[in-house]
């Protein structure tokens, strides 16, 4: 149940060995290995990095000396830091040039562990044991491979929720509030974004909670626009696309009917699992209904070969990159389907394979064949 930051990807990156300076120190238990492999990433990389293959990875393999293990920091700036002590063991933190850090590995499997030497460290160890309750709850509840039902789950995300919003009240100057933000999300992230005091915003994680920030406003001003979009009185976007014989065909050529506006591609494994319940509501509301399928984010091969494969029997249209339809009706993931009335109006837009689609086009259109 534990909340781990993930940022764009992040991989592990290498140690450099160059300083002389042992910055960290790491003891194990008197039963863990002689040697662990240290990586790191720094944050300007993972910052930048626009897929995994932007960073620049490196391991470097410690030995322990009288039984604890020493490493330099990376001198180009803050870095993340993973020490790999098993397959299954691995313990993180985040550094900066010049501070020392020490790690104290309680016990394996599962680890447990604390990290001091500055702040940010210490008090991300402190949220950490906050919330380890919370994170064997959730593991006994699922020791048995069942998931937890929605109750149990939502008692526990609120709880959870109310342990972090404890930290933030206690620690507002502290940088580990970043480190509390970077696992908060919606309103909950937006609140505690603005409330950030000039202290808390030296944190090296900084950047990542502005990063974050900017996702949620883009959110945000989405679901805003949507929701305006279903106001019942917004025009659907016009658009002409070609179809599976290159004929030119629009959307105000269906005016008078009820049109459902498929986005998905064949590429979509959601897109293809709701074929044959979106083929059924075509035979249920035949002559009320007309489905135009657009393919999105493939080549045209590609959309013709899946239209063939699994015998898409409403209208077929092919979507180029450049045509700005996507932005146009706010899509954001697919499949997304879109309900425009007779007037040529949105009344509904879907995200996802949603079998509550059904029951909206149910009270839209009425009841079928």
């Amino acid at each position: 149940m534990k909340k781990y930051i993930l940022i764009s990807g992040a991989l592990l990156s290498m140690m450099s060995c160059a300083a002389e300076n042992k910055d960290v120190t790491v003891t194990l238990p008197a039963d863990g290995p002689d040697k662990i492999v240290v990586h790191h990433d720094l944050v300007s990389d993972m910052l930048s990095a626009r897929r995994r293959t932007d960073l620049r990875t490196v391991s470097d393999t410690i030995t322990s000396v009288d039984g604890k293990f020493t490493f330099s920091l990376d001198p180009k700036g803050p870095a993340h830091y993973m020490l790999e002590i098993s397959d299954e063991n691995v313990a993180d933190f985040y550094a900066s040039p010049g501070e020392s850090i020490n790690v104290a590995v309680e016990t394996l499997s599962p680890i447990e562990y604390s990290v001091s030497g500055t702040q940010l460290t210490e008090d991300i160890t402190a949220i950490e044991k906050l919330t380890a309750p919370l994170d064997k709850e959730y593991a006994a509840m699922t020791s048995s491979g069942q998931q937890p039902s929605e109750a149990q789950m939502k008692d526990l995300m609120e709880r959870y929720d109310t342990t972090l919003a404890s930290f933030l009240s206690k620690n507002p100057d502290s940088p580990a509030v970043a480190y509390v933000l970077l696992n908060m999300r919606g309103e909950d992230f937006i609140n505690a974004y603005g409330n950030m005091t000039a202290k808390a915003k030296e944190s090296i994680l900084m950047p990542f909670v502005e990063r974050q920030a900017e996702a949620a406003r883009e959110t945000i001003e989405m679901q805003k626009k949507r929701e305006a979009m279903l106001n019942g009185t917004t025009e659907a976007p016009a658009f002409t696309l070609k179809d599976l014989q290159g004929k030119d065909v629009s959307l105000s050529e269906f005016r008078g009917k009820w049109v459902i506006l498929d986005f998905w591609g064949s590429w979509c494994g959601w897109c293809i699992k709701g074929m044959p319940r979106l083929k059924e509501a075509y035979k249920e509301y035949a002559g009320k209904v007309e489905i135009i399928g657009i393919d999105c984010n493939e080549t045209e091969q590609a959309w013709r070969d899946g239209v063939a494969k699994y015998e898409l029997p409403w209208v077929n249209l092919y979507n180029p990159k450049d045509s700005g339809l996507l932005e146009q009706y706010l899509v954001e993931g697919f499949p997304t389907k879109v309900i425009i009335s007779p007037e040529g109006k949105i009344a509904e837009i879907t995200v996802g394979e949603d079998p509550a689609f059904y029951s909206k086009l149910a009270r839209l259109v009425g009841g079928g064949n």
